[in-house]
């Protein structure tokens, strides 16, 4: 590839917004020279990545953006502790199919049951399946 060609490239890659693609061109295209990888394969690598780091830079601003308290998952929530809650249940609320369904979840209890971490990790959960979030207290 000649200089002229990889700055095009490079150019290209800036106005497009491909940072990812920039930081990890130059890597790649060694690595794919040296296993002598076809075009195809080194094509699909480095858009899988780009997607991949732009679904991930949406999900941290949608976070950013939700007012969450606390970033906390369904994996770290404590079932134990609260044993009158349905695991299955909450698990299903994970999927998301309430909001396809414009259905509303409420939290109800007293203080120190864990409802903030259950809205914070649905919303985490939402957040990553790219619908919008906002936490209101």
């Amino acid at each position: 590839m000649t200089e002229l060609v990889y700055e095009r490239l490079k150019d290209n890659l800036e106005s497009l917004k491909m940072r990812n693609t920039l930081e990890i061109l130059d890597n790649y295209l060694e690595r794919a020279i040296k296993d002598e990888l076809n075009l195809v394969t080194v094509l699909d690598h480095i858009f899988a990545e780009e997607a991949k780091s732009r679904r991930n830079r949406a999900y941290e601003k949608q976070v950013q953006l939700s007012g969450f308290p606390i970033k906390k998952t369904l994996d770290e929530f404590d079932f134990s502790f609260q044993p009158s809650l349905d695991k299955r249940q909450i698990e299903e609320l994970a999927t998301m199919r309430f909001v396809e369904n414009a259905e509303n979840i409420v939290f109800l209890g007293s203080p120190g049951v864990g409802k903030t971490h259950l809205a914070t990790a649905l919303g985490l959960a939402a957040a990553r399946c790219r619908y919008s979030t906002y936490y209101i207290n």
